[in-house]
């Protein structure tokens, strides 16, 4: 693990120096270079290389001082290599490639140092326009950081027997335990959800960001939730970053109800209220295995109802045998601009809300937290699911 961090800070840190030597590279193309811009493009890089070694070490006893004053440089430095540096390096090299073969048939003729034109003053604004982008998002990250919307669905389920006729489940996920997300948040989310006064509550994956340590305060919120029969849980992709199974191992050690590629009949009078939950790594077994769901709940009898818990919303293409399936992992989309037009549209064929298909419905959660601290048109959420039954 501390190998790749370092292997990834390098790397990262590298990209800034690199994207930083080609701007000024640039910029001496074009004489006379300003020595202030210079000076503020490795700055920048300086910095933003800085600050992802600090988020990517996270000292573990420096992570309250980070995240409480230094969440928006942090998140700043979050959208500047996460998002925009990945491809800005590669278009970067590319642009130093074409401009190389062009002074090969012409010279470009230098911005004269008289006055400041029109075309001058763009072409040093250009220096700072994504900068500033990667600002204002991250100061948009800050500002909202605390925001937790309330979504409600009413859930038509076939042959619903009038003992779950409203019967409600509060559906969390992605809590990201960790350096974006610590006690104070976690605490909002379990108020919110206690506040909500659901008969079950659901939590599907990504309990931690990244680390064992992040776990109790998890467990913390977990364990202040209250509802009438009790809280399950699945695994998410992030849950298995510490090691195979071990926050598994750690919820069961402290008598959380962790589905783990299993089934529990909720101790209902008359009918049977299944849940089912998959571990993270069944979603890669999921075409080789495509009645992973049906195996997962006994045979069907009058009145059941099957509900199953998956991180990742893509399970839904094979899960015909349960009658709700409820996901997370995409975080809403994380950056949207619309409903079709965002980064999660890029990844996910399922992004945020209800879909559809037959008598099974699914309900995939922006989630709670956050490993990347700044959302855009996919606001934090806890899902209010209501029962009721489909109407013929």
């Amino acid at each position: 693990m501390s190998f790749w961090i370092t292997f990834v800070a390098t790397y990262v840190v590298a990209q800034n120096v690199g994207y930083a030597a080609l701007q000024i590279w640039l910029l001496r193309r074009r004489q006379p270079s300003p020595k202030w811009l210079e000076a503020a493009v490795f700055l920048w890089a300086f910095l933003m290389g800085g600050l992802f070694v600090l988020e990517a070490f996270e000292p573990l006893a420096w992570k309250p001082f980070m995240r409480e004053w230094l969440y928006l440089p942090m998140a700043v430095e979050m959208v500047w290599n996460v998002l925009f540096l990945q491809v800005l390096i590669l278009v970067m090299i590319l642009v130093v490639l074409v401009v190389r073969l062009r002074s090969r048939i012409r010279h470009p003729k230098p911005i004269s140092i008289a006055g400041m034109s029109r075309r001058k003053f763009l072409y040093l604004l250009s220096y700072g326009a994504l900068p500033a982008t990667a600002i204002g998002m991250g100061v948009h990250g800050a500002l909202t950081r605390d925001d937790l919307r309330v979504s409600k669905y009413l859930m038509p389920i076939v042959n619903l027997p009038s003992e779950l006729e409203g019967f409600t489940i509060a559906h969390v996920s992605d809590l990201h335990s960790g350096l974006f997300v610590g006690p104070a948040r976690l605490k909002i989310i379990s108020d919110a959800t206690n506040d909500l006064k659901a008969d079950l509550v659901a939590i599907t994956g990504d309990i931690i960001n990244r680390e064992m340590h992040e776990f109790p305060p998890a467990l913390a919120a977990i364990q202040r939730i209250e509802s009438r029969y009790g809280t399950y849980l699945c695994e998410g992709n992030h849950d298995t970053i510490p090691g195979s199974c071990m926050v598994v191992a750690e919820c069961y050690r402290n008598h959380l109800r962790m589905l783990f590629n299993k089934c529990a009949a909720i101790p209902l009078h008359g009918p049977r209220l299944l849940l089912g939950g998959l571990s993270w790594g069944r979603y890669y077994q999921m075409d080789a295995n495509p009645g992973m769901v049906g195996d997962l709940f006994p045979s069907r009898q009058e009145g059941d109802v099957r509900i199953l818990l998956a991180h990742h919303p893509h399970l839904f293409d094979i899960a015909q045998d349960a009658d709700l399936l409820l996901s997370g992992h995409t975080h809403g989309g994380q950056i949207m601009f619309g409903d079709n037009i965002g980064l999660g549209r890029l990844r996910f064929k399922y992004c945020s809300g209800l879909f559809q298909r037959g008598a099974t419905a699914m309900i995939v959660s922006n989630g709670c937290g956050d490993w990347f601290p700044c959302r855009i048109g996919a606001p934090a959420e806890i899902g209010l699911v209501r029962l009721t039954k489909a109407q013929a």
